[in-house]
């Protein structure tokens, strides 16, 4: 049988006795005599560590002519003089019987030259897994004891950062400018055009590749952006899954500066949840889209569009309850249908825009005879804790008239509350008008922002369909139920 043989030494053991390069080389040559061996190569590392296998070039050499099939079976005096580590073993051992070359110590029963020998294998390799585990088990606990202080656990620098000297993200304007503009124009577009927006402006990734929709969104749900460090958003070994346990802290770092406003990336947030259950197209921007609610199913209505025969385009929206889940019939409807009737909606001339409201004796005041009310009332608290502290109030007649006083303050506070909704109404009654008045001059993209800043939802009720044939009628709608965010 061919046999190879391999021996090492570190620098602090070429003394000792035993384990010198001449002896183990007699030892060596001794044995596979004894076993009719004949030595066709020799492999030695002088003065080199067993820490790991890369960095000697002997074994490099050694794993070289396994795959070249040089010889049988490689003999070592002892197996500490090949690998120090289990994991370097098994790896090892994997590679020769993947050659079908065997194994053997010459002063230790570690041989795979005979069958019961190769039990050896099973148990190196039930050893290299529990190691395997156990350090990767204290890895991670040391990188979530890190991430819940807040310190980032390595990796590349972020788009829209770079690291400095010190190993501090420091913002990379010319990048971070990118990343407000993706969080901008998400509010009505979706990742898709982002990504097709940006490579048509020739910006790069971070790794100087085009973007695509999921580069995009990826940046959108990355809180480090708002200052936020996150760490097991993804699982590394189960085909980057999601855990649904990632840890999110501020980040630990004096000098780090938010790209975004934290208000922002949380409306973000919200954007994408909520698109999440809709269908979402924004090529085109349709206003409606998602908003917009079927009154027979209650499913979305989204926007599409045809190319006509005439030239231009024919814009409609259809129902999600029709077309994806085949639980409607309702037609589809022309974009100037809905407009139409969502315009004469937001006139509010048969709507009551209003908070429930108690009635008060205090309704007669204005707004400014109640805050010089609560301020009178203050300047009698302070008064009363003074003639308490003199003693020229006992403490019943004290609480009696404090108590008057905090309910006084407290029906002044509800009017006040009361009073502020109002207003709010109004305003909101004054945006929505405004929006109307503006309509005819706004872009499908102005448009869409706007009804998605204002309105959560409201239903289209077909009244009456569409009208086809030689003198053709649009479909009657009615535009109803909607709710101010």
């Amino acid at each position: 049988m061919r046999c190879a043989i391999y021996r090492r030494v570190s620098t602090d053991m070429q003394v000792e006795d035993g384990v010198s390069l001449d002896n183990q080389l007699h030892r060596l040559h001794a044995f596979a005599e004894s076993q009719g061996w004949s030595i066709v190569g020799e492999y030695v590392d002088e003065g080199i560590s067993a820490k790991n296998i890369e960095n000697r070039p002997g074994i490099q050499t050694l794993m070289k002519d396994i795959e070249k099939k040089k010889f049988d079976v490689l003999l070592v005096y002892k197996l500490d003089r090949l690998v120090r580590r289990v994991k370097d073993l098994h790896e090892l051992l994997q590679h020769m019987e993947q050659y079908e070359v065997m194994f053997k110590s010459a002063t230790e029963p570690f041989d795979t030259t005979t069958p019961a020998g190769k039990l050896f294998i099973t148990m190196i390799a039930a050893m290299a897994e529990w190691e395997r585990e156990t350090i990767a088990e204290r890895v991670y606990d040391n990188m979530k004891h890190r991430a819940e202080g807040g310190y980032r656990n390595g990796g590349p620098s972020p788009f829209g950062y770079d690291y400095d000297e010190n190993g501090d993200l420091i913002i990379n304007e010319e990048e971070a400018k990118w990343v407000r503009f993706i969080f901008k124009k998400y509010e009505t577009n979706g990742s898709q055009n982002i990504a097709k927006l940006l490579n048509k402006y020739g910006v790069k990734t971070k790794k100087g590749v085009m973007w695509s929709d999921f580069s995009v969104r990826f940046v959108l749900k990355n809180p480090i952006y708002a200052g936020k460090n996150r760490w097991n958003y993804r699982s590394p070994v189960k085909g980057k899954a999601y855990t649904g346990n990632e840890i999110i802290q501020d980040i630990k770092q004096d000098n780090f500066e938010a790209i975004v406003p934290y208000e922002q990336f949380k409306e973000t947030q919200s954007i994408i949840k909520q698109r999440s259950s809709m269908a979402f197209r924004s090529d085109n921007h349709y206003p409606f889209s998602g908003i917009a609610k079927c009154a027979k199913c209650g499913n979305s209505l989204t926007g599409a569009y045809k190319k006509r025969k005439s030239g231009g385009v024919y814009r409609y929206y259809k129902c999600a309850g029709r077309f994806k889940y085949g639980v409607c019939d309702v037609q589809t409807i022309a974009e100037e249908a809905i407009e139409e009737s969502f315009l004469n909606m937001i006139s509010f001339e048969d709507v009551n825009l209003t908070f429930d409201q108690q009635q008060s004796d205090l309704l007669e005041l204005s707004f400014e005879d109640v805050q010089k009310q609560l301020e009178k009332l203050n300047l009698k608290k302070v008064r009363m804790k003074e003639l308490y502290i003199d003693g020229d109030l006992c403490k019943d007649d004290y609480q009696k008239r404090m108590l008057a006083i905090q309910e006084e303050e407290k029906e002044l506070s509800m009017y006040l509350e009361e009073y502020e909704q109002e207003a709010s109404v109004e305003e909101i009654k004054a945006i929505i008008l405004n929006v109307k008045k503006e309509w005819p001059n706004l872009s499908f993209e102005a448009k869409k922002k706007a009804i998605q800043f204002l309105f959560e939802s409201f239903t289209v009720e077909v009244i009456k369909p569409t009208k086809h044939g030689k003198y053709p009628e649009p479909p009657v709608l009615e535009t109803k139920d909607y709710r101010i965010r």
